[in-house]
């Protein structure tokens, strides 16, 4: 198995000193050691993939040293663009490690929104020129082929990927920090669903969130019948909310969290512009990348509300207890304004937490039934 503290040392004396990303399962237990070991200068973790490329460009400009991008090979898609036109090597030719946990890969059990990223991600990074190593739980092996890769990124100035598979990091436990807010995700998921009338479309983000509103749902006998799980294609369940919205009179409510939320942020200006009422864009902000090993986010260092207002958003709420939770549910939940909903929460969410049954097919297919069923 692969050491964290191992590898940060074999990193720190091949003089790579950045390290920037989006956080992903398969590394997380590399990213937990960064994040108690390097000071915030040395580990920054941005709002999406593509700009953590341009982060690592920049200080390649100025330092003329390597940095390190992370990524799930979802972020791939991210990356595209400013692999393409900014470090490409017939670009401004920027040396950098990628390293990609690769979710889906062919032979191996996933979920749905892995399985064709992971069967296309050597093809894509083939077609984007970029070499690759594959890395193993075998320590030595891949020891050597990340100093091969760094040699080579050094060489012809360009990047060079090094694809993770699952359970390759030895266990890193990392330092839990306490809890800022009392209240957890799906105790108010399942309020939000007992307070809903039962005829509003709902939309939910990407991650835990969407699993604990799908099992709170059935928990509360389906009442619920029209929503759908976004469970890939993170940051954009605000926009799928959109298109629905512009295409009927329906009540849609958004469950999105704060890493999806900053990841598409200019998402914010386009909705408030285009809806006028019915909407509500709910944000549960726990500060972390929970579903990928709960690193941190900026959700609680940004004012996510007031970013919101400033956009266009004409009612804005922020949520931090009990109370003000109970009063927006009795008060505020049943409006026909337009709102933005902060509800900020800890981190705590259940370990057993089973995946939706079926497929995103089946699941496309019983939302439609279910609008056409309203229509009717």
């Amino acid at each position: 198995m692969i050491v964290p503290e191992r590898l940060y040392d074999l990193l720190k004396e091949l003089e790579i000193d950045l390290y920037t990303g989006v956080p992903d399962s398969l590394l997380k237990h590399f990213l937990k050691y960064l994040q108690d070991n390097c000071s915030p200068e040395e580990h920054i973790i941005t709002a999406n993939e593509g700009l953590a490329i341009a982060l690592a460009s920049g200080y390649h400009f100025r330092t003329g040293k390597t940095a390190l991008v992370y990524l799930q090979n979802s972020g791939l898609g991210n990356i595209i663009n400013p692999l393409t036109s900014l470090a490409d090597k017939e670009m401004y030719a920027v040396p950098m490690l990628l390293l990609i946990g690769w979710r889906g890969r062919p032979g191996l059990n996933d979920e749905p929104q892995h399985a064709k990223m992971g069967r296309i991600t050597t093809g894509l990074l083939d077609t984007l020129e970029v070499p690759y190593y594959i890395l193993d739980a075998e320590e030595g092996y891949s020891f050597n082929k990340i100093t091969e890769a760094l040699a080579l990124a050094t060489r012809e100035q360009k990047p060079v990927a090094l694809l993770v598979p699952e359970d390759i990091f030895e266990i890193y436990e990392g330092i839990e920090e306490a809890d800022r807010h009392s209240m957890e995700r799906e105790e108010v998921i399942r309020e939000i669903i007992l307070h809903l009338s039962g005829n509003e479309t709902v939309v939910c983000t990407t991650g835990k969130s969407g699993r604990e509103f799908y099992e709170q749902n059935i928990g509360l006998g389906n009442k619920i019948k029209k929503y759908l799980l976004s469970v890939g294609a993170m940051g954009h369940a605000s926009h799928i909310a959109l298109g629905l919205k512009i295409a009927s009179g329906d009540k849609v409510v958004v469950l999105d969290g704060d890493g999806a939320l900053l990841m598409q942020m200019g998402a914010l200006p386009t909705i408030a512009h285009h809806v006028k009422a019915n909407f509500i864009h709910i944000v549960i902000n726990n500060g972390s990348h929970e579903s990928v090993g709960g690193q941190p986010t900026e959700g609680f260092f940004a004012d996510c509300s007031g970013i919101a207002k400033a956009a266009g958003y004409r009612s804005v709420v922020s949520i931090r207890n009990h109370p003000e939770l109970k009063e927006w549910l009795e008060k505020g939940l049943g409006s026909t304004e337009m709102q933005f909903v902060e509800i900020k929460v800890n981190r705590h969410g259940r370990s057993d937490l089973d995946r939706p049954a079926g497929s995103p097919k089946d699941w496309k297919k019983d939302f439609m039934n279910a609008l056409r069923s309203k229509d009717q």
